[in-house]
């Protein structure tokens, strides 16, 4: 019987194996931290303090619509028993037409803050794109990933580029 030695097929076989490994090993990649970035930016911060003031000024707005229901159905309760069926019917679609604007008046409110929150959002997130992509072409690299979307699992710090993009973000705001 011929046999052939195992050892050169191995290594050919191992060789074979690893040359795309090898071939990653001189990809330059690297991971930022989007939502980090649009929170501790400049104009991330400035957008949440924004939102932050008009969220109050809403809910200011409706705790006085709420007072104003809550004290017509407290009025309502105390002279109940005093008004004629007439008056109270009419004191019961006021508070009716009140409390139906009260609650048109919240989800008008809540779709109003979610789309400002996604307009601030969008508009941070495409200005971070841009950075990440000129960052990206200026030092080299390959491949920058997301690091919360991506599934990446595991990463060394020393790819993490999320402060480097801030100081970009911020820079790119200051200047005209």
């Amino acid at each position: 019987m011929n046999r052939r030695p195992v050892v050169p097929s191995a290594a050919l076989f191992l060789a074979l194996l690893l040359a795309p490994v090898l071939a990653a090993a001189d990809l330059k990649i690297g991971v930022v931290d989007i939502q980090k970035a649009m929170e501790q930016s400049t104009e991330g911060t400035k957008a949440k303090a924004q939102f932050q003031k008009k969220v109050e000024k809403l809910q200011g707005e409706l705790k006085a619509k709420q007072d104003e229901i809550t004290a017509l159905k407290d009025e309502l309760e105390r002279q109940s028993s005093v008004l004629s069926q007439t008056a109270r019917d009419d004191k019961e679609k006021a508070y009716q037409y009140k409390l139906r604007d009260y609650q048109r008046l919240v989800k008008d409110s809540q779709e109003e803050l979610q789309r400002e929150d996604q307009e601030l959002s969008q508009k941070i997130l495409k200005d971070l794109q841009r950075i990440i992509e000129n960052f990206g072409k200026a030092e080299g690299f390959d491949i920058i990933l997301e690091r919360t979307q991506s599934a990446v699992l595991f990463r060394s710090d020393a790819v993490d580029v999320t402060q480097r993009i801030i100081q970009l973000y911020d820079q790119s705001k200051k200047s005209p």
